[in-house]
Parts: structure tokens; sequence; C-alpha cells
């Protein structure tokens, strides 16, 4: 297990003890999967240097996830955030793009 990795269940150990056990759980996983990706990236880092570059090279490296994929990592990175004690919130992910072009004119949409 990395430092990032203990370093983050050390800080999630009282939220994963109280209320919804499951959601808490899947969410902490979530938070594991993200600092076990930046660990293969840089290797070395504490959780302290964590920052917003290293969420939005995240979310490049992971457009191929669903929108509601992408939205459960963020709740987990708020969360994260917010163990860590960081001001405002993370980046949020990026919304995949539909292929289809609509123009919108006076109302009507074509």
């Amino acid at each position: 297990m990395s430092t990032l990795s203990k370093q983050v269940i050390g800080l999630s150990r009282r939220y994963v003890s109280k209320g919804s056990k499951e959601n808490r759980r899947r969410q902490l996983r979530r938070m594991l999967l993200f600092v076990e990706w930046l660990e293969t990236q840089e290797p070395g880092r504490d959780l302290a240097q964590l920052g917003k570059r290293h969420i939005i090279n995240f979310w490049q490296a992971h457009r191929h996830l669903t929108d509601k994929t992408r939205y459960e990592y963020w709740l987990a990175l708020c969360v994260l955030w917010k163990l860590m004690e960081k001001p405002g919130k993370p980046p949020r992910p990026f919304v995949a793009v539909n292929n289809q072009k609509t123009v919108q004119t006076s109302g009507y949409t074509l």
C-alpha cells in the first residue's frame, strides 16, 4: 500500500465509521483509486502536495468514464478535499460533448 493510500485511510477513518456505511466505503474506494492513479503518474507525492492540477490531469486521463461515474468520483474528491481542509472545491469533471449539433433560432431547435 502506498504512502498516499495510507494517508487517505488515516484521514477518512472517522468519515467511514459514521452514517451510511455502504456509500462511504464506495467513496473511500474511489478516493483510493484516485491516489493509486496519482502514484502511477507521479510517485513519491505527499497528500499535502495534492492540488487542482492533479485532479484536472485525472479528468483528462479518464474521459472514457460516463458522466454519472465522473460525477461520483467528483463527490468522493470533494470529501477528500474537505478532509484535507483545502479551501473551496476540487475542479469539476469535463462534460462529454454530444456529436450531434443543435442550432436554436427563435425558440425552435433545428
